[in-house]
């Protein structure tokens, strides 16, 4: 049975911006990688691509994403129906609702998302996915939490939050993560990544933050919840873990 991986982040490009070099490494080695991102980046710049309309945002990012998707690898996207900047504004229950669904749909063993201080650019989206995905990690575990959703309960056997090394070079960055806890090594895998960005044309006005700080050698994570990890610090998101389903 694969090994599996879910991801969820706010915005087409957070995949690629945080983790994509994870993204295509475990993907290369035969893991299931599934995303879940909750908006459709309707309300973000678009460089130098004319645009008309939020809504006509919304579906060229949806296709860049599709792209990136298929560069780095991974296997299914669900996109979310909220508006880009207004996370902080829905439903808290409907959100996580929508996270624990996708959680026992694609029933990862590994969860990577947001940590509660919004990545380095301390976004309010990202800060209220990290809320709405901690809250689905243990939630998604228990029968009695949205039973009107007809799936069965998913353990899901470790989160992790999507770490850096602090300070970042881009000024701009001025926010640290939880402390790291793995160092994943994605060096063979950096032109992935590289190819997974350009393929986001709208958010190339973001290039020197992706050059100068996203894209690195080794990716950091910090473990958040779930089965211990087995040394302080590791290189591998399943160490340790007897995978059986």
């Amino acid at each position: 049975m694969a090994r599996r991986i879910g991801c969820i982040f706010a915005h087409p490009d957070d995949e690629t911006f945080c983790v994509g070099g994870i993204i295509a490494k475990y993907a290369a080695a035969g893991a299931e990688v599934d995303l879940y991102c909750a908006t459709h980046g309707d309300a973000g710049k678009s460089a130098s691509v004319p645009v008309s309309s939020r809504e006509e945002l919304a579906s060229i990012r949806r296709r860049e994403l599709e792209v990136a998707a298929r560069i780095l690898g991974i296997h299914s996207i669900e996109i979310g129906r909220y508006r880009d900047g207004e996370l902080s504004q829905a439903d808290m229950s409907q959100l996580v609702g929508d996270v624990v669904s996708f959680i026992r749909r694609t029933r990862p063993h590994v969860l990577l998302g947001f940590g509660p201080e919004g990545a380095p650019t301390g976004h309010r989206d990202h800060r209220t996915l990290s809320y709405a995905t901690t809250a689905a990690f243990f939630l998604s575990q228990l029968a009695t939490s949205y039973p009107e959703q007809g799936l069965p309960p998913h353990v899901t056997r470790r989160l992790y939050y999507h770490a850096w090394a602090y300070p970042m070079p881009d000024p701009r960055l001025k926010l640290e993560s939880a402390p790291t806890t793995a160092l994943i090594d994605v060096r063979e895998w950096k032109h992935r990544k590289v190819e997974a960005f350009e393929a986001h044309a709208t958010q190339r006005g973001s290039s020197h933050a992706f050059y100068s700080s996203a894209l690195v050698d080794v990716e950091h994570l910090a473990f958040a919840a779930g089965d211990p990890q087995p040394a302080p610090m590791i290189d591998d998101v399943f160490a340790g873990l007897a995978i059986a389903d």
